[in-house]
């Protein structure tokens, strides 16, 4: 073995894992492609095998799935012939976020489990504890629910005997969705209640924000809404105090809802106002933000501020070619002018909205799916659920099955309570 062609890889290895940690994938991809090129003229097959690994791992965040999984494959081989069970372990693990990345689920459940059953009893116990985590969430996205909450569980005993208490903490919320999702409620909330206090515990307040919304949303559902007031401000105020701005953007345009439903509609104003000056951007997010202003004011009855804000929202949703959420507008401001006395420009908005809503039935199921799946791809979730939901309305009000869409606010739900820092 060259000693310098050793130690070259080495340097070449920490800082392609120092790119990686920064998500810089294509510098951290540069690094270890050099690695792999030395460490093919090394005697050492594991030096190899780790290199493939690492390699691969960036490959997957970039989604180059199948040179990925060509590299994944080679490094297990060599694992298995120096009967290098830690390497294949993670070799195997590697192939099912490959699987996952494709959406095939099924196959990623398959390398997980493997993955687990080879995993060294003298190996680091927390990275088993991932391990189970990983396929109770490959479990979950099948809604394979009782095998997702045995699996979490066997993750979170390790944590909590290891003494890893952010990860029981994040576990304590994945098995908190299971219980919701098998519709006992009253365990979930006790879960992510766990959660909330073990981030605070430990002063993780990125997972104690995830947690807190989680919560909230939980509470909204079921019209518990003090209850999710209290969770949602407690999370906008740690979101400020870490100028998680366009974070705060959606947290307190959910916090307006809840104040609505409460019959609080100074204060549904106040937050719907700031919710549009943190607004992540000038289009739809804005735009559904001036609507609801614009409603609000309409129960206010403050119908010279609802016209004003119902024109700008009706603007932006023309340019956008958005028919439903136009119409929508045009309809209020039929209403509006029409109590304002201002009848031949309310005949105008009357006869446009029923224009829209000619089409509406054509096309407007598609139009809300894909506005949410562009507000899902933005990772605006809040705003993605909106539309998931709408969506569900829209396909019940015209026979439609609403199965696929039901999964997609299931999805949807999940991400929310994923997101991370």
């Amino acid at each position: 073995m060259n000693d310098n062609s050793l130690e070259f890889w080495r340097t070449l290895m920490e800082k392609g894992t120092a790119y990686l940690g920064q998500t810089d994938y294509i510098k951290a991809e540069d690094y270890f492609k050099r690695a792999v090129r030395i460490a093919h003229h090394l005697d050492v097959p594991l030096v190899k095998a780790f290199s493939l690994r690492l390699l691969s791992t960036v490959q997957v965040k970039q989604g180059k799935t199948e040179v990925a999984e060509k590299g994944f494959r080679e490094a297990l081989q060599i694992c298995e012939e120096v009967n290098n069970y830690k390497g294949m372990s993670e070799a195997l693990a590697g192939l099912a976020s490959v699987a996952v990345e494709k959406d095939n689920y099924e196959n990623a459940i398959v390398h997980y489990r493997r993955a687990i059953e080879v995993y060294p009893v003298e190996s680091p116990q927390l990275r088993l504890a991932m391990l189970y985590s990983d396929l109770g969430q490959a479990y979950s996205a099948l809604e394979y629910w009782q095998e997702a909450q045995k699996t979490y569980m066997k993750a979170m005993s390790l944590c909590h005997r290891f003494n890893y208490p952010k990860g029981e903490g994040e576990l304590s919320v994945l098995i908190g969705e299971v219980h919701y999702r098998l519709d006992d409620k009253e365990q979930a909330i006790l879960c992510i209640q766990h959660s909330c206090k073990v981030f605070a515990s430990i002063r993780e307040e990125l997972s104690l924000i995830n947690s807190l919304q989680y919560y909230a949303f939980m509470m909204f559902e079921l019209q518990r809404l003090e209850e999710a007031l209290t969770a949602l401000q407690r999370a906008v105020a740690l979101q400020m105090r870490n100028n998680l701005w366009e974070e705060v953007s959606e947290s307190v345009y959910f916090l307006a809802k809840i104040l609505q439903g409460l019959g609080y509609l100074d204060e549904t104003q106040y937050y719907l106002e700031v919710s549009i000056k943190c607004c992540p951007d000038r289009e739809n997010s804005l735009a559904l933000r001036l609507q609801s202003l614009g409603k609000l004011m309409v129960r206010k009855e403050e119908y010279g501020q609802a016209k004003k804000y119902f024109l700008e929202s009706a603007s932006i949703f023309e340019l956008l070619g958005d028919d439903l959420r136009l119409g929508e507008c045009y309809e209020y401001l039929a209403f509006l002018l029409d109590a304002l006395g201002e009848e031949e420009e309310s005949e105008y908005y009357r006869k446009e909205s029923k224009r829209m809503i000619v089409g509406y039935h054509a096309h407007s199921l598609n139009a809300v799916q894909r506005l949410a799946e562009y507000y899902e791809r933005r990772k605006q979730y809040l705003d993605a659920l909106q539309c998931y939901w709408q969506s569900i309305e829209i396909a019940r009000d015209i026979g439609y099955e609403t199965m696929d869409l039901e999964r997609a606010v299931q999805r949807v739900s999940r991400k929310v309570r994923q997101k991370k820092h």
